[in-house]
Order: structure tokens, then sequence, then C-alpha cells
């Protein structure tokens, strides 16, 4: 977690926001969505919704009401018992997720994620100092798909030592285990009740249907008070209007409607406005990642959200790119900047580049440092008569030399200047000394580094216990 000056990057001015958020309402009361759960319905019927054409109206009067009731900021905890305060004026991070493959560590080849990963890579997030939050970065395909998802959340609540976060679940039967899985965690996490330690994903689909598996996992989580990330996924010119603006309308819209529906299922559950709106190659209908707009609707999904006084998640560290080339560090520091600077509470895409379809060690190292470049950027710099230092200039005039003065050495040690982890910061003669390694190379010593000097801590073994007969029931059931 970590401070930024509130001189926000703007690409909204207020008539922008005004007629998104107008145009967002307008969907929601005139067309409505698409939800398939019938006491839901009628809970939100009563509330003063409507029901023409198989959707449900929602009136400007019913969201500003839960939108003012919904908390505005959470406090995390985690089994290290260090706490990560959500708010205005900071900004966390997380992992993408549900990454199907890896390259591997060893051979540098692209092969299927293995549960062995995720412990490792999960090992590894302990200790990067920039990421805010463990999350199931990548998808075991080494287990049942039924339970994929399940057997990657138990595995971030093993080994993660932070909030998890970055992890979607996709069926509510999947849901329903987590909770169980979460609860179980008390025993761990004493305070647990007060600071929750999940903040899972759930993806309405686009445009606007809320489907009944998609509220099936909403219930459980809502239900428990847990936070949730509404990750509204529209592709511009495939599942929403092909201009950027048209997107953020209907995006927009439908997480105003997940915090109304949040809202009446249980008002004290956050609600965490998870922006996802992405690009497509139209010759493809593929999802891209790395293109510029990633990083400017994040920027603009994070004024919409200030605007409703709702904590922000939106995409950042993320590419095109499926080699650790120039593209991958282009495109993941613009996108990261953009919404860092637009003040964005979380930002999203740890260890994620390929399009969301690959993951490694050496990238959730590279992204730890991205994140550490675009702060102090984003910290600004800081005008005080100390940070003037007329005094030490004269200093210098009267033969004093600056690296001699004792102001040299204070802010040297306090970080004034920026200074790379793992990054190059000598010329090229003591590069060519250190053996010329790339940065991938000295991303791959980090980890290296970091996995052999690492101590697992082990849940105690009545929550294990209780861990295990949860996941042979759900094996039991849906495998």
């Amino acid at each position: 977690m970590a401070e930024l000056k509130n001189n926000w990057l703007k690409f909204l001015n207020e008539e922008d926001i005004r007629m998104i958020d107008t145009a967002s309402r307008q969907v929601l009361s005139e067309v409505g969505i698409r939800l398939e759960d019938e006491e839901l319905t009628a809970q939100l019927l009563d509330k003063g919704c409507t029901n023409h054409k198989a959707r449900v109206q929602f009136p400007s009067d019913v969201i500003d009401a839960a939108l003012a009731d919904l908390p505005n900021e959470v406090i995390f905890g985690s089994r290290s018992g260090k706490k990560l305060h959500i708010r205005e004026g900071s900004v966390a991070t997380h992992t993408g997720g549900s990454i199907p493959y890896v390259y591997d560590l060893d051979n540098g080849k692209k092969r299927d994620a293995s549960l062995a990963d995720l412990e490792n890579m999960l090992r590894l997030m302990n200790h990067l100092e920039n990421l805010s939050m463990c999350g199931g970065v990548i998808l075991p395909q080494d287990v049942p798909s039924g339970i994929s998802e399940l057997v990657a959340m138990a595995t971030v609540f093993r080994f993660g030592q932070k909030p998890a976060s970055g992890t979607a679940i996709s069926t509510a039967a999947q849901a329903r285990y987590v909770v169980e899985l979460y609860k179980a965690m008390a025993d761990a996490v004493p305070d647990l009740d007060d600071f929750p330690i999940l903040n899972p994903g759930v993806s309405p689909e686009s445009p606007l249907y809320y489907p009944e598996e998609i509220i099936g996992v909403m219930k459980p989580f809502i239900s428990a008070g847990i936070p949730t990330l509404a990750l509204v996924a529209p592709i511009l010119g495939l599942t929403a209007p092909m201009t950027v603006a048209g997107g953020l309308a209907q995006m927009n819209a439908s997480l105003l409607a997940y915090a109304v529906i949040s809202h009446t299922i249980n008002p004290a559950a956050p609600v965490i406005y998870g922006s996802r709106l992405s690009v497509a190659n139209m010759r493809t209908a593929h999802s891209v990642m790395g293109v510029p707009e990633v990083g400017i609707t994040g920027a603009c999904s994070v004024q919409m959200a200030r605007h409703y006084g709702l904590p922000s998640d939106v995409y950042g560290y993320s590419s095109t790119a499926c080699a650790y080339d120039p593209q991958l560090g282009a495109e993941t520091a613009v996108n990261g900047l953009l919404p860092l600077l637009a003040g964005a509470n979380v930002i999203s895409g740890f260890g994620s580049f390929g399009s969301g379809y690959m993951s490694s060690f050496e990238d959730l190292v590279f992204d730890n440092e991205f994140f550490a470049m675009n702060l102090h950027a984003g910290r600004g710099m800081t005008v005080d008569a100390d940070h003037l230092a007329v005094d030490v200039i004269a200093a210098a005039m009267d033969g004093k030399e600056y690296f001699l003065q004792q102001h040299t050495l204070k802010h040297l040690r306090t970080g004034e200047l920026y200074q790379p982890k793992i990054g190059l910061y000598s010329l090229v003669k003591q590069w060519e000394d250190e053996g010329s390694k790339d940065l991938g190379e000295r991303a791959r010593e980090e980890v290296r580094r970091i996995l052999a000097a690492n101590e697992d801590t082990p849940l105690p073994e009545e929550v294990e216990r209780e861990f295990q007969r949860i996941l042979q029931a759900a094996e039991k059931e849906l495998t």
C-alpha cells in the first residue's frame, strides 16, 4: 500500500462524467438488465424497480439509495496480521488471475500451469514489497476443472500471507465451498469478522446479463459479508459498442446494477468497482491487453468510481506481448502508469501478460519493479524549505562539495531519487563485468534468491483438517 499525491490525471471532465452517468442510468431505467433469479427480482421490484420485456429496470433513486449506503473504503486483514486499507489517496496492487500457461523457470518454455507452480508463486508473492494482495494468478491445469478454482483458492489461503485478491470464481458450487474455506480461516485469522482477507472477483456477462450461475456466485460471498470485486468485462466491438465512451457507459451501467444487487443481498458488504473493459483485435475477435485503451479506460473508470464513492480496481500491469521483450515493458509501464496517475485504489495484473493467457515467475518480479517506478512518478516531488536547499547551494558555492554535505546523505537514504532493484543501475563496463545479463536473467536470479530464503507458515492443524474435509466433499460432489 502506498500513498499518492492528490493531483489526479483526468481524462474526463465533469461534463463527460455527467454524460456517461446519464447514459448509464438511461440504459438501466429504460432498457434494464437480464436477471435470472426470481427471488432477487421480487426484492428489486419491492425497492421500486420494474420488470419489462423480461428485463429488470432500475430507476435513479434506487441506484442512489444503494450507492449512498455502500462502504466507500475497505480494510483487509491477513494471516500475517498486517492491514491493507483501500481508500482514497492510496494505491494497492494484486495479480491477474486464472491464467492457464506459464513459462518454466528452468527451461523458459511455455507449458500448462500446475498446482506446484501456484504454490511457489505464492511463496514469491509474499516477498514482493510492491504487491499488496496475493492471488490465484494461474489456474492449475493438473486439477479437475470442476474444483480447479476452489483448489486455487485453498492454495492461496494456505500459502499467502497477504489479503487474497485476483482470483475469480465462476461457478456457484465452487463459491459455496470457498465460503466454507473462508469461514474455516477464522481459527488462523482471529479478527476475520472485522477485517476480511478475501476479495473474490465475480464477472457478470456482457451485455447486461446476470445469469443464474453468476447470481449463485454472488449470493454466498455477499451474504457472508465478504467484499466482492465486480469484474464487468465487455469487449469493445464484440460485447459492447465499438466506441470507448459507449463501452464505458455500458460497463458503468452493469456496475451500477451490480451495486444495487449486492446492496439488496447484504447492504453491509463492500463492492469494489472492477472495471475490466477491454479491446479486441477485430480481425481475429480476440481480446488484446496491451493497447493504450487499456490504460485510458482504466483511468476513466477510476474517475467514475470516485464519482460514485466506490473503491476502484482496474487493469494495469498487462500486455499483449508473449515474450520478455521491449513490447512487454512498454505496454506494461504505460497501462500501469495511467490508472495510477488517475488515483486508482487498486491496480491489477501482476504476473499477467500475453493478453491474460501467460504468466511467469519473472513477470511477477518485473511488475514489482514496474510498479515501483510508476509509483515514484506518481508521488511527484516535495517543495519546501528543506527540499529547495538554498543553504546547501550556498555552502557549495563556498566550497563545500554537495556529496560531502549531510543534506545529500539524508535525501539519498530517504529515497529522493529512484533506484531500480533488478534493473540496470550502472554503465556498460559494469554490465559487461557482471556477465551482460538482461532483465530476464536478473529477474530469474531474484526469483531463485527469494524462493531459497522462503520459509512457509503452515495453517494451524485444525484449520488444515477442516480444509481437507471441505475439499474432499467438493471433489466428491463436483468431479
